[in-house]
C-alpha cells in the first residue's frame, strides 16, 4: 500500500513526536528519569503556544498533499516545499500530546531552529514531572530523514552517547514498523535556521 503525501510529509515531524516521545519512554525504563533542572544552552526568547500556530501548520501541509496528490494523478514531477517556524511546531507538538496522539504527557514544550541544529527543551510527566534537553542535527540521507543526537540531558544527568546510539537504532526499528516504506514524495533536504526548518523535496 503506498502512503499518501501527508503521509510522507509526518515522515518529517518523527523527530518532533514519535522519536522523542520513544526517547522518553525508553530512557525511562533503563533509570535515567532524575528530576532537577538542565542545562539550557540556547538563550533564546520564549515561544508562545497557540492553537492558531499549530492550525497554521495543518492548513500548510493539506495544500502541500493537494499539490502533491493533483501531480501524482497527471504523472507530473513537481517540486515541494514546506517552511516551518519554531511556534508551529512548537504549538503543534503540545497539541499532539494534548490530543494524547503521542504517548506522553508534554507539560511544556520548547522548539528552536538555530544554526542548523533543533534544540528541544521540555517538560515531561510520566509519573514524575522532569526536564529535559534535546540537541539534534536532522538531515536527508538517500531520501531519509536521519536524526543525529548532538546532546541529550534529563534533568542533571548527561546521558552518555553509548546508551543514546541504542535507544536510536531501537527506535528506528520501531518507526520502520509504523511506517510505509513506498512514499510519493522523494525529500531532498531539510534546512534548519534562523527559526525556520525548511523541508524539500519532489513528487516521483
Amino acid at each position: 500500500m503506498q502512503a499518501t503525501g501527508k503521509q510522507a510529509i509526518r515522515k518529517v515531524f518523527l523527530f518532533f513526536g514519535a522519536v522523542f516521545a520513544l526517547l522518553m519512554i525508553f530512557i525511562g525504563i533503563v533509570g535515567y528519569l532524575v528530576t532537577g533542572p538542565v542545562a539550557r544552552d540556547v538563550d533564546a526568547n520564549s515561544i508562545p503556544i497557540t492553537d492558531e500556530a499549530a492550525q497554521r501548520l495543518d492548513d500548510r501541509i493539506d495544500i502541500l498533499k493537494q499539490q502533491i496528490d493533483e501531480a501524482t494523478a497527471k504523472g507530473e514531477q513537481i517540486h515541494v516545499s514546506l517552511l516551518i517556524t519554531e511556534e508551529e511546531a512548537t504549538s503543534k507538538v503540545q497539541a499532539l500530546s494534548d490530543e494524547e496522539k503521542i504517548g506522553i504527557d508534554i507539560k511544556y514544550i520548547q522548539i528552536h531552529f538555530i544554526d542548523g541544529v533543533v534544540h528541544v527543551f521540555a517538560k515531561l510527566d510520566l509519573v514524575i514531572t522532569f526536564q529535559v534537553m534535546l540537541q539534534a542535527k536532522v538531515e536527508v540521507e538517500d531520501g531519509e530523514v536521519n536524526v543525529k543526537i548532538v546532546r541529550f540531558d534529563v534533568g542533571r544527568v548527561s546521558v552518555p552517547k553509548t546508551l543514546i546510539d541504542q535507544v536510536m537504532r531501537a527506535v528506528a526499528r520501531i518507526v520502520d514498523e509504523r511506517l510505509e516504506e513506498d512514499v510519493d514524495i522523494d525529500l531532498e533536504g531539510i534546512t534548519v535556521g534562523d527559526g525556520q526548518m525548511l523541508v524539500t523535496g519532489a513528487t516521483k
